[in-house]
């Protein structure tokens, strides 16, 4: 950890109109309040938490938006500046994952508003900033740089409206893609609803030429079609998303597993397989939950085998405990999803 690094970054975002308060290294406010920080408790905070490992900032309070992109798919990262807009300042999180930093335009926080895709749009809550240094790693500046702040872009879809309105001033977006004759909006609008209309077709689709007829011809149906080129390039990324394994369009929330934890787990230790399922179902996004004896009541187990569950998430790494408890029967032991999860 550099010594003074959120002294000296809160002064330069300060400088800069952001107003900063102190990140731990595992990404969680290192203060209560942190979203009503004011710049004079800011520059209090530098004093008191000076050699803090990360700094953060609160998006609504800023008036800052963050596209954040929940992948190393550099591919992934493109599309979004492509749907969203261009924006000169991106950063590289410590996990290598993806922030495009825009001018806030009444945007709130929308998690995976497209489930296909591994994508939200932080227009509330808060943000890990760099240069944090997180336990996943070092967060950079990858294009431009703090001076960009005052010129930041507004995020835009559906051909430049504001992301904010795009739900309610475009209700063809969630209407039957497949009804012909459909009023579809110009610009990215389009693309937007050929992508999520070939996430779809792509599911029935043997070959990839089979895919490019009929996205071809469903192209024809809007009342101004796209060119050629530009339905080959939705194309090409839907397919991509398909032939990875990534298309999830239509299939609604899910519990993700990788092949190694199923290796690791689902045979040999039903239980804990089980357990992380659940709290994955449940808690996923949530920064901390209780696991204790009621969990065990409520599942049917015994709770020799709940805690046996339990001590092999723990030692796999898979959730950890933060806080013990064990002081009373007020105070439950308290656990979190690693990151990422």
């Amino acid at each position: 950890m550099r010594a003074g690094l959120y002294e000296h970054w809160q002064a330069q975002y300060a400088d800069h109109g952001v107003t900063t308060f102190p990140v731990r290294p595992d990404k969680t406010p290192g203060v209560r309040g942190y979203l009503k920080v004011t710049p004079k408790v800011s520059a209090q905070l530098a004093l008191s938490f000076a050699d803090a490992a990360g700094i953060g900032f609160a998006c609504k309070r800023n008036k800052i938006t963050v596209l954040d992109v929940d992948t190393t798919d550099e591919r992934v990262l493109a599309d979004g500046l492509t749907r969203y807009g261009d924006t000169p300042l991106i950063i590289r999180s410590g996990s290598g994952h993806f922030q495009a930093w825009y001018r806030h335009n009444g945007e709130g926080r929308r998690i995976r508003p497209d489930p296909a895709v591994p994508v939200d749009i932080l227009g509330d809550g808060f943000v890990v900033a760099p240069p944090s240094q997180a336990n996943t790693g070092v967060y950079r500046i990858i294009r431009g740089s703090l001076d960009d702040l005052p010129n930041l872009p507004r995020m835009s879809d559906a051909g430049g409206q504001n992301v904010a309105n795009r739900d309610k001033a475009s209700p063809s977006l969630s209407s039957d893609y497949s009804e012909p004759g459909r009023s579809i909006l110009l610009g990215q609008g389009r693309n937007d609803d050929l992508f999520r209309q070939c996430l779809k077709l792509a599911r029935t689709c043997k070959r990839l030429e089979e895919l490019m007829d009929k996205a071809m011809e469903y192209n024809r149906g809007y009342p101004e079609p796209l060119s050629a080129d530009e339905v080959l390039k939705v194309i090409a990324s839907a397919w991509c998303y398909e032939v990875e394994g990534k298309n999830w369009a239509g299939y609604g929330p899910r519990v993700i597993f990788g092949v190694d934890e199923v290796d690791a787990l689902a045979a040999g230790r039903p239980q804990a397989y089980a357990l992380l399922a659940i709290l994955r179902r449940y808690h996923a996004g949530a920064q901390n939950f209780i696991l204790a004896k009621p969990m065990a009541d409520k599942l049917g187990w015994t709770l020799r085998a709940f805690k046996s569950a339990r001590n092999v998430l723990v030692e796999r790494g898979d959730i950890e405990c933060i806080h013990p408890g064990g002081r009373g029967p007020n105070d439950p032991p308290v656990y979190r999803l690693k990151e990422g999860a």
